[in-house]
């Protein structure tokens, strides 16, 4: 069984940014976005026609939302839950990733319970137009 990360999560506020991210598995590229974040991993969440799986691995970018460079990593999916609407895969990190030097280093320097993101059932609830979900 996968254990969760015993680490802060940094949620990204889906009112006010969206990060998107471009996994290139094995099989083919996953697009999505960013749902939260940690320095091991993040929680990425793609529209329910990706089949993304347990298992893949490869190349992950996370491209910022207006300036700055994108991180690039290798990531892992380790666990999938699948909604209507939408799947949630957490990804472990491959490589370590120095966050002070990216655009997500302010982000992650806050206190991660102060992150004001849309919860998780909202997609349950009319969908997400940044994945092209409900509309």
């Amino acid at each position: 069984m996968v254990q969760p990360r015993r680490e802060p999560r940094y949620i990204v506020p889906a009112i006010s940014v969206c990060i998107e991210v471009e996994f290139q598995a094995e099989v083919r590229p996953f697009m999505g976005r960013l749902w939260d974040i940690s320095q091991s991993g993040a929680c990425l969440l793609f529209p329910s026609r990706h089949a993304v799986a347990t298992g893949h691995s490869g190349p992950l970018i996370l491209k910022p939302p207006n300036i700055g460079e994108p991180i690039r990593t290798r990531a892992e999916i380790l666990w999938v839950d699948r909604l209507r609407v939408a799947s949630y895969a957490g990804a472990r990190f491959l490589e370590t990733i120095d966050f002070d030097s990216t655009f997500l280093g302010m982000l992650m320097r806050g206190d991660p319970r102060s992150n004001g993101s849309l919860p998780r059932h909202d997609l349950l609830n009319g969908g997400d137009p940044l994945l092209g979900l409900g509309e």
